[in-house]
């Protein structure tokens, strides 16, 4: 590993936390509500305040997850090469497949998931100046139930599959960072954002961020890692230029040259 691939490592985890941030931003836009806005749902889904919220913030939402998807890709295929690299066994390498699965469903499903998430509330909506709030909600409710197999596969393969291989290569020191990294993945994120819902408005808006939050920590992670792969590379030595004004000695014209070897 030279200085130029670890910069490069470091270069692409960065890319991986901007799109981890602006998921926790899209999640943000999707779901924060207002000081009133609470125990509005109606049913499984559907939420009341959903009516009152401005179209272009799902719209947005929607955006930020698009830019997001393909630097979660070039981050998290990143980490998955630094876990690889660091696998001292055969445990670790099966957790560096299974990260390397929740990685790629992740990248296949957060713009799927996302997509569908708002636009549930679109769809809302756009049923509600035509029925009862009631009768919207039930057909919205119905709507995300035909797509909750994929959605709920997908999410447990892309959370639950990353926060056990991380986990455990944290657990048995795989990855030489602190164990205070057991939280970072993004089922313990989201147990920690759920806990900050019980907080005041708006703080509680916290929650919403949670789970994108810990795509984020696995980032940082893996940038602790990289850190400290650099500290061991063996110092560079610098060479020393050669002055090129010094007159060239063609051995062959003076075969009886006296050679000192300095």
């Amino acid at each position: 590993m030279t200085a130029e691939m670890l910069k490069k490592r470091k270069r692409n985890l960065l890319l991986g936390a901007i799109a981890a941030i602006l998921m926790m931003l899209g999640d943000l836009l999707w779901q924060a509500r207002g000081a009133g806005a609470v125990n509005t749902t109606l049913g499984a889904f559907a939420d009341k305040a959903w009516l009152d919220m401005s179209v272009w913030r799902f719209v947005v939402s929607d955006l930020l997850f698009a830019a997001a998807v393909p630097l979660y890709y070039i981050g998290f295929t990143e980490m998955y090469h630094v876990i690889r690299d660091h696998a001292r066994d055969k445990t670790d390498r099966i957790m560096a497949r299974l990260f390397r699965i929740g990685m790629l469903a992740g990248t296949m499903a957060f713009i799927f998931i996302h997509t569908l998430c708002v636009n549930m509330p679109l769809i809302m909506q756009g049923i509600a100046p035509y029925v009862t709030v009631e009768k919207a909600a039930e057909i919205t409710n119905n709507i995300m139930m035909l797509n909750i197999v994929p959605m709920v596969l997908y999410f447990l393969a892309a959370d639950g599959v990353l926060t056990v291989s991380v986990f455990a290569l944290v657990w048995r020191k795989s990855l030489p960072v602190n164990k205070v990294a057991l939280l970072c993945n993004p089922l313990c994120a989201a147990v920690i954002g759920n806990i900050l819902g019980m907080l005041p408005w708006p703080l509680s808006q916290l929650s919403y961020m949670g789970e994108a939050c810990g795509h984020l920590l696995i980032m940082i992670v893996g940038l602790i890692v990289v850190a400290k792969d650099e500290k061991q590379m063996p110092k560079l030595r610098r060479k020393k230029k050669v002055d090129d004004d010094r007159p060239i000695i063609n051995l062959d014209d003076e075969p009886d040259a006296d050679i000192t070897v300095i």
